[in-house]
């Protein structure tokens, strides 16, 4: 793109000083109306309007004014981040993973649903902050779950509350699930670290998310245990078409990244007909142990560094494969509807 046409990308401030709309009006409007704005163009590390989406704002803005039917409802993309086991480097992944998104244009949170291991606010530089049943019980409000976090991400903290929820009393699960799709609606992405395991609740979720994440690493029993669990679901669910991606953590070279995501795919593919999609890998990086160090996550602490850099990645990536049908439903309702047939059987 030459110099001209390069100057003439627009962020989401530059079209609101030349429309005089307030940004949080435009960003419902490319929520609510993505098909009648023009694609974005990614330039370096952000995705830029072109010139001729200042018209096609205030035309939607126009038929709004005129009293035109409300759209129908959208809800932000929920992305579930998964592993067959502990210790794959998961819930870095998911903090950093927001980060980047949200470095690209989209409202991120981030969902702390690590059973037991609730920790994403101190990978975050985070002080403690109460979990969600104490929040919700104090009837705080789903903006009020929400804690500012690293970047202008959102991080709802406590998050073990959403996959014990099958633990919990009838109203105290129903009042969750409300805030929680309520955040639905607010946030363009949220990223929710399931917490490893194969229990009950974790599957349930995992079928309810938009899209599932696997973890990987080059360790053997994270391969074996993740298909465990994506055997698990599909067992469950034989008629399931969500989307579900791979990532490659701690991989020593391309080589060995590009093999692990190839036996995970093939065995998905060979043995149960699913597509499993690979969308990047991050190689070890001796960044992420300083970062955790300091309570800062790794690509705010060095931005240029080889995983910063592969993070951003995998967001180009995820962004770039957005499905918009999924975004007509809720994942929470879905989420909600089998945890009542679970107190039915």
């Amino acid at each position: 793109m030459n110099t001209a046409n390069a100057k003439s990308l627009l962020t989401i401030a530059d079209i609101a000083a030349r429309t005089g709309l307030e940004e949080s009006l435009l960003r419902f409007y490319e929520s609510e109306y993505p098909e009648q704005l023009p694609v974005k163009v990614l330039r370096g590390e952000a995705l830029l309007f072109p010139a001729e989406a200042v018209t096609a704002f205030q035309a939607i803005h126009l038929r709004r004014t005129e009293s035109q039917p409300p759209p129908s409802p959208r809800y932000g993309r929920v992305i579930a981040v998964t592993s067959g086991k502990g210790g794959v480097g998961k819930t870095n992944l998911a903090l950093n993973l927001a980060i980047a998104i949200q470095r690209l244009g989209k409202m991120c949170v981030v969902v702390d649903g690590d059973l037991g291991m609730a920790n994403i606010h101190l990978l975050a530089g985070l002080d403690p902050r109460p979990g969600m049943m104490e929040m919700l019980a104090a009837d705080a409000t789903p903006a009020q779950l929400i804690a500012d976090g690293p970047e202008g991400i959102g991080i709802i903290t406590g998050g073990s509350g959403i996959i014990a929820m099958a633990d919990s009393d009838h109203a105290s699960r129903q009042k969750m699930i409300k805030a929680l799709g309520e955040v639905e609606r607010l946030a363009d992405v949220m990223i929710v670290d399931t917490g490893a395991g194969m229990g009950r609740e974790v599957r349930d979720f995992l079928k309810a998310a938009d899209e599932v994440i696997f973890v990987l690493t080059p360790d053997i029993t994270s391969l074996a245990d993740a298909y465990g669990l994506l055997k698990g679901l599909d067992q469950e669910n034989d008629h399931d078409q969500r989307p579900i991606y791979s990532v490659v953590n701690m991989a020593d070279t391309l080589q060995q990244a590009a093999n692990v995501a190839l036996r995970f795919s093939d065995c998905a593919n060979r043995f149960l007909s699913r597509e499993v999609k690979n969308i990047g890998y991050i190689l070890k990086d001796a960044t992420v142990g300083a970062a955790t160090a300091r309570r800062t996550p790794y690509s705010v602490f060095r931005p240029q560094a080889r995983v910063s850099k592969h993070t951003h990645n995998l967001a180009v990536a995820l962004l770039q494969d957005e499905m918009s049908e999924l975004r007509i439903s809720s994942a929470f309702g879905r989420y909600k509807k089998m945890l009542q047939k679970g107190d039915q059987s």
